[in-house]
């Protein structure tokens, strides 16, 4: 049986050397094939880089006019549809300005103469409510807001935006 136990430990180093043979020859290998690969990287770099620099520098001198020419049909045509759809859009957003300030005014008429404490003007379509040199127009009739707690001259905002909207 000793032969045995002797067999297989003379095999168990063997394979032990060989896989540590075979490691180190791995790892060098692999070290020479990333050095070689850095070589070769270099070697291109240096021999390649001032020419691709000189095509690229070439390239860019070559597509200056034509970026030039690019730049200019771009801004003309910019230009051209500008004055093509200002005159369209112009009436249509001037339109829903309108729109939105006679939308919005009976409700500003209602909430600013609350916010500014007449509150005898809310909903009156005569209400003004803006400040000119520090003094307040409440409106044409009573520049400072009535005197009254009602109003004789109040209008509402409300029945003139309906009427006007059929």
């Amino acid at each position: 049986m000793n032969n045995f136990n002797d067999w297989t430990q003379e095999l168990n180093q063997f394979l032990e050397g060989t896989a540590r043979k075979t490691e180190q020859w791995a790892e060098q290998t692999l070290q020479q094939a990333a050095d070689a690969a850095d070589t070769l990287t270099n070697e291109l770099e240096s021999h390649l880089g001032p020419t691709l620099e000189q095509w690229a520098d070439e390239w860019a001198e070559a597509m200056a006019p034509i970026e030039t020419a690019l730049d200019e049909e771009v801004e003309r045509l910019s230009e051209e549809f500008s004055e093509l759809v200002t005159p369209l859009v112009t009436p249509v957003a001037d339109a829903m300005e309108a729109w939105v300030a006679a939308i919005t005014d009976p409700l500003n008429k209602t909430l600013d103469p609350l916010i500014n404490d007449h509150s005898a003007c809310v909903g009156c379509r005569h209400y003004y409510g803006q400040a000119f040199g520090g003094n307040m127009l409440v409106c044409a009739m009573y520049p400072y807001g009535p005197d009254e707690e009602k109003c004789p001259d109040w209008d509402s905002a409300w029945e003139h935006q309906s009427a006007s909207n059929e």
